[in-house]
């Protein structure tokens, strides 16, 4: 709904530029004015407004703001029957930020939503490939990536060589590669065409190259197929919108070895696997990662003993 459509139905003009003042004033109007606010990245305020759009304003667009009870949002909520507990976490970041602005601007005394809390979501545990899944992979992505599709081999060995998220690596530009030390300084992403000048954590890292990683490197610089960006889409002739175009080749890679199929993104944890189980130092591993060894620990903890897990359960009698 525009502004006009809420002057019609309230019979009052409001400008664009008005502040919002007094009793009466619509839920939709304190919308607008949280996402005019909104000062964040700009695909997640597009989530916002579809989230907005979908779920809140067909029941909450043309009541006045102040009417609405924390009773009337339980029971919106209850009635909205989210299927996973993180599609509801998500719903509710813009519905508070409407109520907090309307504090903020002081339309509300009390915020309905103190008191609706999160559901916990279940966190599941990595799922990478094994090292002879990785190798099969690596293996009929040569064999059958040729011509221009030959770029996504090397796209997939430095992605299992390096531990990089997928929109770290559509980011890297060629000044990031320090070929003399032997790093690539990681400090940005590119998500949906959208280069961010931070990554998913918001920290700067350098991720050490070793012999199969710097190798990806040298035989894509070798293709030449950008001055700048190290992933161009050979396709499009552009920079990479999204990691699409890779994850098929990896799907097509899958399903031709049959292997049990895997986002493209564990590639990062087969790496992280990988430096565990092969003895590398938990703190220099989440240092390349971008991860604090708390966080490493947590989500990679099996992996941190190797195979010893199996030696010693081997010791049990089980007679």
């Amino acid at each position: 709904m525009t502004d006009e459509d809420i002057a019609k139905a309230k019979g009052i003009t409001v400008e664009k530029e008005s502040v919002i003042v007094g009793s009466g004033v619509l839920f939709q109007e304190v919308a607008q004015k949280y996402l005019r606010l909104w000062d964040g990245d700009l695909n997640t305020k597009k989530g916002y407004v579809n989230t907005l759009n979908f779920h809140w304003m067909p029941h909450l667009a043309l009541v006045p703001i102040h009417t609405i009870s924390h009773d009337d949002l339980r029971e919106l909520i209850v009635s909205k029957e989210f299927t996973t507990a993180k599609t509801l976490n998500n719903c509710l970041i813009p519905l508070r930020g409407v109520f907090e602005t309307a504090m903020k601007s002081k339309i509300i005394t009390e915020n309905p939503m103190a008191g609706i809390e999160n559901k916990k979501v279940q966190i599941g545990i990595p799922d990478p490939f094994s090292r002879e899944e990785m190798n099969a992979l690596l293996d009929w992505l040569d064999k059958n990536m040729i011509s221009e599709d030959r770029f996504y081999y090397w796209y997939f060995e430095f992605a299992f060589w390096s531990g990089c998220r997928p929109s770290e690596m559509l980011a890297l530009k060629w000044n990031d590669i320090d070929w003399f030390n032997s790093t690539v300084r990681i400090s940005k992403s590119r998500v949906r065409g959208i280069e961010k000048p931070v990554t998913k954590t918001h920290t700067i890292r350098d991720v050490c190259l070793n012999e199969r990683s710097k190798q990806a490197l040298t035989e894509i610089r070798n293709l030449r197929l950008h001055p700048n960006y190290v992933m161009y889409c050979p396709e499009t002739g552009e920079p990479f919108y999204s990691e699409q175009p890779a994850r098929d080749r990896l799907v097509e890679a899958m399903q031709g070895c049959f292997i049990r199929h895997r986002p493209a993104y564990n590639t990062r944890h087969t790496y992280a696997t990988m430096m565990l189980m092969d003895g590398l130092n938990p703190v220099f591993v989440a240092s390349q990662l971008g991860h604090s060894l708390e966080m490493l620990m947590k989500r990679y903890a099996k992996w941190m003993n190797g195979d010893k897990n199996k030696i010693e359960m081997s010791k049990l009698n089980t007679n």
